[in-house]
């Protein structure tokens, strides 16, 4: 089975999902890490929608009618789609496409030009192409044709806007020629923004003047065979492996502009009205499409993860002072370039959408303090994120109350306070909410947050000043709050506050993805952690499969319970495309299977190398090149339940921890000398040169 292929044979059928607030589309889809499209129809034909990360309307406000929107849509008349097929090529980047009699070759290159080559019958009505944009949300459109070139252009602008936004499509045929019966056309469209070029629709139609085929498509080609060569992961079970493929594929199709990172619904907008505008939402759902990228050995699609981010500084600082303290602090969501969706006049906390919560920029830390542990890159780090983490702790050296020795957290609830706004609001109803202490997310983030920017501080040199304050309170931050339920120790939600919820995986993300519990944490705390996992089973959690499934790998539950929750969300939430249809959001369900399947395979977060840790040994499986903390890409092989083939090639020349008892001897695989190593139970450490690949033995 080839696990990069995935076949469509019938006609998407977007729904409201039995009453669901959005739809998720389930065409055939892909995309360059900017542009995207997603093949739909109506009753005129077939219908591909084009959409970019960076089209939005940037109207200020919770919403109102802006945030991302619809590029236009590419539409094909003549084609019987009561015959259809189509392939996705997931490691060429290609469509192809048979609907009758009529084939369709298909892909977006990477300078954001899409290519496609139609096959028909001579004998029959040729497709005819045409493009068009909507007009919804009070954008200005415009369309031209000259010398065979059709321009549409379509722009957000007024007084009212926060900047205007602007974005042109040209489309024309670049060759015809009939051959053995049939006619032959190909088609180049090109998609220009105002933030690409200033003179965006002149762009877009220069553009075309050198488009070249067959050369762009050699180029996407060669982009994801170099994309899926960076790892690989194989299994048995070849519908997980597909699965994990598709996954990544998708993320990589949306992470590519470095400006403007995919929001909620990635660049999948098939309409001008996405809920929550598309926006960032900062606790949890920006962040989880990231989970798995580090340790799949793709960093690079982080490269656009801060932008926003670091675009919203000056505004965090504003935030933080509204709360008493310096450094950085978020509001719930925000969009790009600091586009304000968060103002609401009677949100009793200073009119912003804080929804009861301080942690939303300490989340925003998760995913850049992965990229620091698993790069280990000083440079990068300077340059991107060390001054947003550094601020971030800030904040939180001053809001922590210390009573008693411990640091406890205040006033920041674990869960959204959905309703804490408006004239109904009863504070008497969430006071216990409004009220929280030691909200247990809360905790896992913050302890995360000092560890890290201890360790990023004293490997760059800087900050000595704050050493001993974080010392002191990585040390002595309140423990994670526990209660009896159902006869069982189990994680509680807050000391004081919400208890529990039956839905989402808040009582568990200080495991995952927030590296808090885990195989080093003793028998007492992990016993505390399952106990919590099974008191109810979230496998197909709307907002939560992507950290409780994960989860249970961090903390030794039974594979097969996890293996058997990835073919629950498979059977359940899995699209025609390989999408997930979940309630919480689009892209960020996309990392449940890469995510639990790297951490079922290998685990590093501790500071120690974890082959197979949960994992049927029965099951025989292999990957190469996942990434581990420290900064090393490690390929290993379970056969017949034997570890073999084990290699770790050193990135940065740190100190490696392996644990394995069977390891008897280290071989540098440059010049087969062995390395010296140490060995402590069943944990191997040895000392490492930049670039030098190590074999086990």
């Amino acid at each position: 089975m080839n696990t990069y292929i995935n076949e469509i044979t019938s006609k998407p059928v977007n729904t409201d999902d039995g009453g669901v607030l959005y739809k998720i589309p389930a065409g055939a889809m892909c995309g360059n890490g900017d542009l995207g499209v997603v093949f739909d129809n109506d009753d005129n034909g077939l219908v591909i929608h084009i959409s970019k990360c960076d089209f939005w309307k940037f109207n200020h406000g919770v919403h109102k009618d802006g945030g991302i929107k619809t590029v236009g849509n590419l539409r094909i008349k003549n084609v019987d789609l009561n015959s259809y097929n189509i392939r996705q090529y997931f490691d060429k980047g290609l469509l192809e496409c048979k609907f009758g009699d009529t084939e369709i070759e298909f892909f977006v290159a990477p300078e954001n030009l899409i290519y496609f080559e139609i096959k028909a019958p001579v004998s029959a009505e040729f497709p005819c192409v045409d493009i068009d944009m909507p007009s919804t949300c009070g954008s200005v459109n415009s369309k031209t044709e000259n010398d065979g070139v059709k321009c549409c252009v379509r722009k957000f602008e007024g007084a009212e806007l926060e900047r205007e936004s602007g974005v042109a499509v040209c489309c024309k045929e670049t060759a015809s020629y009939e051959a053995d019966g049939c006619r032959y056309a190909r088609y180049c469209i090109s998609v220009v923004t105002n933030f690409d070029d200033r003179k965006y629709a002149e762009k877009a139609a220069d553009m075309l003047g050198a488009c070249d085929y067959e050369a762009d498509k050699d180029k996407i080609r060669e982009k994801w065979t170099s994309f899926f060569s960076a790892s690989k992961v194989t299994l048995e079970d070849k519908v997980i492996e597909s699965y994990y493929n598709s996954s990544l594929y998708h993320l990589a199709g949306c992470m590519g502009n470095r400006e403007f990172p995919p929001g909620l619904f990635g660049n999948f907008i098939t309409d001008d009205f996405f809920p929550w505008a598309g926006d960032y939402h900062m606790n949890y759902n920006y962040e989880a499409p990231y989970y798995c990228i580090f340790s799949a050995n793709h960093p690079e699609l982080f490269d656009g993860y801060m932008a926003p981010i670091n675009d919203m500084k000056e505004n965090a600082a504003g935030f933080a002072k509204l709360f008493g303290c310096k450094g950085y602090a978020f509001p719930v969501s925000f969009g790009p370039k600091a586009l304000d969706v968060y103002s609401q006049a009677d949100c009793k906390e200073h009119g912003i959408l804080f929804l009861g919560q301080k942690s939303h920029a300490a989340y925003a830390c998760v995913i850049p303090i992965m990229h620091w542990f698993s790069t280990y890159d000083k440079e990068y780090a300077l340059e991107n994120y060390y001054d947003f983490v550094l601020n971030t702790a800030a904040f939180w050296e001053d809001y922590l109350v210390k009573q008693r020795g411990k640091y406890v957290i205040k006033g920041d609830a674990a869960h959204e306070i959905p309703y804490y706004r408006g004239k109904k609001f009863r504070y008497i109803t969430h006071f216990g909410q409004v009220n929280t202490v030691n909200a247990i997310n809360s905790l896992g983030l913050v302890k995360l947050l000092f560890a890290a920017v201890y360790d990023m501080a004293r490997e760059l040199g800087l900050n000595k000043e704050k050493y001993s304050l974080w010392e002191n309170i990585i040390e002595n931050l309140s423990d994670f709050p526990t209660f009896i339920k159902k006869g069982k120790k189990c994680f509680r939600y807050s000391k004081f506050g919400i208890r529990w919820r039956d839905e989402n995986t808040v009582g568990l993300q200080h495991i995952y993805p927030v590296s808090q519990i885990g195989f080093s944490s003793g028998e007492k705390l992990l016993k505390i952690a399952r106990n919590t996992y099974f008191i109810n089973d979230r496998r197909l959690d709307d907002n939560g499969s992507n950290s409780y499934l994960p989860s249970g790998a961090r903390i030794g539950v039974d594979p097969d319970f996890i293996i058997e929750g990835i073919h629950q969300n498979i059977k359940e939430f899995a699209l025609p495309n390989r999408l997930f249809r979940h309630h919480g959001g689009g892209i960020e369900h996309l990392t449940t299977v890469p995510a639990t399947v790297n951490e079922m395979l290998m685990q590093s977060y501790e500071g120690v190398i974890r082959l197979f840790p949960c994992w049927d040994r029965k099951s025989d499986a292999s990957f190469e090149n996942l990434r581990a903390d420290g900064a090393f890409l490690v390929s290993a092989e379970n056969k017949g339940g034997k570890l073999t083939k084990l290699k770790i090639k050193s990135l940065r020349g740190r100190r490696c921890n392996v644990e394995c008892s069977d390891i008897s001897r280290i071989v540098r695989e440059s010049d087969g000398s062995e390395a010296a190593f140490e060995r402590a139970g069943d944990t191997v450490s040895f000392e490492t040169k930049s670039d030098e690949t190590y074999i086990l033995i």
